[in-house]
């Protein structure tokens, strides 16, 4: 049975501490990424093709599909309290679940570099302004260890920072726009009037929208697992709704105001350059350090903290620690630039589109909505295969090569292949395979077995 805490089913109400509240004021401090002013800007003239409209509505269409496919995935961690690296081994056994669990880590690691370097960016920007000192590298450095304390605090330290972040945060947001507003209202207006493309471009817009998403989903248990299981499924999936689709309208806009007035992508950039209302920049500047802080510590933090105490079998605090370091080695002042991101993006959801199928198809469709719990820890799932299930690993490959026909495209491509793969091999080949059967593990379909109670959380 698993030895470390952190990774424990959350059995008690008393330990899921994110009620409905909180857990939108987690999503709202998450949202404020370098992806999103990004995204928005690639989606209008100069780098993208759609209008002001076009954009909006693509924006409000692939947020809202995301909040349901976050509830859809995050069903599993809400009902059985398990986290993402648990919820893999049935899937994709307990030895193979470290491919896909890996696939989730590695991006998180390079987005927690580029926000640290977005937020030192910001600071050093801030200081500059106030007594002229001008080195980035100090605030980075500061900025990461600040990061690493605050997470090995544990999940109530991040509860709190996002709870207080997430109003400043919105608050910033609204300001922002109104600055960009009333800085470049005549620019914003020409994209309004622009012709647009209702057509590829459209799509093409959806897909990266949602694939921005693509490591999240793999892992919103980790998430999920904190929300009280008292909870209706209505607010279940209303606080995903709420939590997600108005921030990720508002930040989208900002990089599509940027883009309108003045070309560029990277907000620390514009206000630096574009603003000459000194105090305001600072504001923003300031606003925009937090932000990075808060999304760090959601987004990009605790998925890499949580597959290293799986891998390494050490402490929640010790894998901050390596992951803080990690997050520095990943040279984010190489790869922050406006088009190497749509290529990652598009990389990263060409392989972890197949991994989202996957896990829903197999909660889903082979254990009808409910797991056994005991056998996810135990450790003997798939054992004639040595610890892994060649359906997963065989779907997913179908469903990457796919993805890859159309990188743009990456995410939609490859999820109904990787799906149906996985169900056929799953129903004609591994479930009846002998040694499936006399493990036991067809008792998945039958109702959970609860884990002693010293071995709950």
């Amino acid at each position: 049975m698993e030895q470390n805490a952190d990774l424990r089913p959350i059995a008690h109400e008393k330990y899921r501490i994110l009620g409905p509240k909180a857990y939108v004021a987690m999503w709202w401090g998450d949202a404020v990424m370098v992806g999103s002013f990004m995204l928005g800007s690639s989606l209008i003239p100069p780098f993208g093709k759609l209008n002001l409209t076009q954009a909006f509505i693509a924006l409000i269409l692939a947020n809202i599909l995301a909040a349901l496919l976050f509830a859809l995935n995050g069903r599993v961690g809400w009902k059985h309290g398990i986290p993402m690296v648990v919820q893999l081994r049935s899937s994709f056994g307990p030895v193979g679940s470290r491919i896909p669990a890996l696939m989730r880590a590695v991006p998180a690691l390079f987005w927690y570099g580029v926000q640290s370097w977005l937020g030192a960016q910001a600071l050093n920007q801030v200081f500059m302004g106030l007594i002229g000192f001008d080195n980035v590298w100090v605030w980075f450095f500061a900025f990461q260890a600040l990061q690493i304390f605050l997470s090995a605090k544990g999940i109530q330290s991040i509860k709190w920072i996002e709870i207080v972040g997430s109003v400043i945060i919105m608050l910033g947001v609204v300001y922002l726009i109104f600055l960009f507003l009333s800085t470049f209202g005549f620019e914003v207006e020409k994209v309004a009037n622009t012709e647009g493309s209702w057509g590829i471009p459209f799509w093409l817009a959806m897909t990266v929208l949602i694939g921005q998403f693509a490591a999240l989903l793999i892992n919103i248990s980790d998430y999920t697992r904190y929300f009280p299981r008292k909870s209706s499924a209505g607010t279940f999936v209303g606080a995903h709704v709420v939590g997600i689709v108005p921030p990720m309208i508002l930040l989208p806009f900002v990089g599509i105001l940027g883009a309108a007035a003045v070309g560029v992508w990277n907000p620390v950039d514009i206000i630096s350059n574009h603003i000459s209302n000194v105090a305001a920049s600072i504001i923003v500047l300031i606003f925009i350090a937090l932000a990075q802080v808060t999304t760090n510590l959601v987004a990009n933090i605790m998925p890499p903290v949580l597959v290293a105490m799986d891998l390494f079998k050490i402490s929640w605090e010790k894998a901050c620690v390596i992951v803080g370091v990690l997050g520095v080695v990943t040279c984010p002042w190489f790869i922050m630039t406006d088009s190497l991101f749509l290529t990652f993006i598009a990389v990263v959801s060409a392989f972890l589109g197949p991994i989202f199928a996957i896990m829903v198809a197999d909660f889903y469709f082979i254990h009808k909505g409910n797991y056994n719990v005991a056998p996810l820890y135990e450790g003997k799932l798939f054992m004639a295969f040595k610890g892994w299930n060649p359906a997963a690993i065989i779907a997913t490959i179908v469903g990457t090569s796919l993805a890859f026909i159309n990188v743009e495209l990456s995410w939609f491509l490859g999820l109904i292949p990787a799906a149906l793969v996985y169900v056929v091999l799953m129903k004609t080949w591994i479930m009846k395979h002998e040694q499936y059967v006399r493990e036991g593990l067809n008792q998945t379909f039958r109702h959970s077995a609860p884990l002693k109670r010293e071995e709950a959380s």
